[in-house]
């Protein structure tokens, strides 16, 4: 799946990156409930590829080797930032690339036997439709367990280590004989492969979102004139939103403690890219409202969105001026210690 956010296209300027998306967003075609749109770039899981443009994915080793390293092959590939490719990925190693991908993965698949299952079927009935004959059936049931043990390394020119990971993956089925599908163990491995696939490429690359966040409703507190101006301010999501959002701006003087003014003037201002004021607006309304879940949230996509710009000016610094990755310049959150 392609990391493209619908009616976002324009060509890449890291610095004005967020503030654009944000923009595209709130001139978004009118929504249908009481939501305001926000877009933005989200932060990769680990810094460790922000300086990586080329990447050479070795053959992997293990039974399941060869199936990870397609699957992740694919979804590195895949990456699109403001639609365009954000890695180059070869098959093999070579002096041109910025790291090589190393890897392997094994399966263990266990079979355990279960109670069988008992099915009782009348047979025979008599005129009153009272069952006199009943044939027993028993089918035998197993439990099907699979563990997937994926390992990667990334690993820079100079042979540095970027990023470790390694995982545990299991997953686990019970059927009987007499049920319509059976569960496959490759199948389930390939749900596992797919899995891991995913949070590697989750750590590798940001990732551009097209997101809808309900405002908040609640007109506790306001004065009548306050509670009509809230209420049409609402009503305006669904048709126009930048006059909505004027109108949610209009109220701050008169309710300026009130949290659903405060948060939603903050989500409007994140539509917009303005990550400073949003991030204002959804401190003031948990000033009034300590641990409330919608400004926390808030509050965490920019602080996300922030750390991707990071990642992205550390990208393109780094392609611009043409030098080797070094595992020197991501030292702290480059490597992902391995699971135990």
């Amino acid at each position: 799946m392609n990391d493209i956010v619908p009616g976002v296209s324009m060509k890449f300027s890291p610095a004005s990156s967020l503030a654009a998306i944000g923009a595209c967003a709130i001139l978004a075609a009118p929504v249908q409930a009481e939501v305001l749109p926000v877009s933005g770039i989200y932060a990769a899981g680990s810094d460790a590829a922000s300086a990586v443009e080329t990447i050479a994915v070795e053959n992997f080793g293990g039974d399941e080797g060869a199936a990870l390293s397609f699957a992740i092959t694919d979804r590195l590939e895949n990456v699109r930032i403001e639609g365009e490719p954000y890695f180059q990925i070869f098959p093999t190693s070579g002096d041109d690339v910025d790291a090589v991908l190393r890897g392997s993965a094994n399966a263990e698949v266990l079979e355990t036997e279960l109670e069988d299952r008992k099915v009782t079927k009348c047979t025979k009935k008599d005129k009153d439709k009272k069952c006199i004959r009943e044939k027993v059936t028993f089918y035998e049931c197993t439990e099907l367990s699979v563990t997937l043990y994926p390992r990667v390394r990334l690993i820079a020119q100079n042979g540095g280590e970027l990023y470790s990971a390694r995982d545990s993956l299991s997953r686990s089925a019970s059927f009987c004989a007499n049920d319509s599908s059976i569960p496959s163990a490759q199948g389930m491995i390939d749900s596992l492969i797919s899995q891991f696939a995913g949070e590697v490429r989750s750590d590798f690359a940001p990732v551009e979102r097209f997101q809808e966040f309900r405002v908040l409703e609640s007109r506790k507190g306001m004065d009548r004139d306050a509670k009509k101006a809230f209420k049409t301010a609402v009503k305006l999501t669904k048709s126009d939103v930048a006059a909505s959002c004027n109108a949610f701006a209009a109220l701050e003087d008169t309710n300026p403690q009130h949290v659903s003014v405060l948060f939603n003037i903050g989500l409007c201002a994140e539509g917009q890219g303005d990550l400073d004021a949003a991030e204002s607006f959804y401190q003031r309304s948990l000033d009034v409202e300590p641990g409330k879940d919608n400004p926390t949230s808030g509050i965490s996509r920019i602080s996300s969105k922030r750390r991707a710009a990071e990642q992205l000016a550390v990208r393109f610094g780094a392609e611009n001026s043409q030098e080797p990755v070094e595992d020197q310049e991501l030292q702290g959150d480059a490597v992902t210690e391995p699971q135990t």
